[in-house]
């Protein structure tokens, strides 16, 4: 990971400006700063992402939003993102 994908997957307060930039990477970036941000509104736009490695990385982050990860598991067009999304959903710790 570069120090430019360092700085925001370690980034605790995020603004327009950060999320805008993300937005912008390439593809693959935008993959692996989804497995690891905790961004939840960048989170939900990135499981938007045309590139199923982006929203596989989205699958597998727990700072996914649960309706978001329920979307992917059950809607998703990649059988691989589902299967992330489902294996993502089956960690989070049941709430009472």
């Amino acid at each position: 990971m570069d120090s430019n994908l360092l700085f925001y997957a370690s980034k605790k307060e995020w603004s327009p400006y950060d999320e805008a930039a993300v937005l912008k990477m390439d593809y693959l970036k935008r993959a692996e700063l989804a497995r690891s941000i905790n961004c939840e509104g960048l989170l939900v736009d990135l499981s938007l992402d045309q590139h199923p490695e982006v929203r596989k990385g989205v699958a597998a982050n727990a700072a996914t939003p649960l309706t978001t990860l329920k979307r992917l598991a059950e809607q998703d067009l990649c059988i691989s993102v589902q299967e992330k999304a489902k294996e993502t959903l089956n960690e989070q710790p049941l709430k009472s």
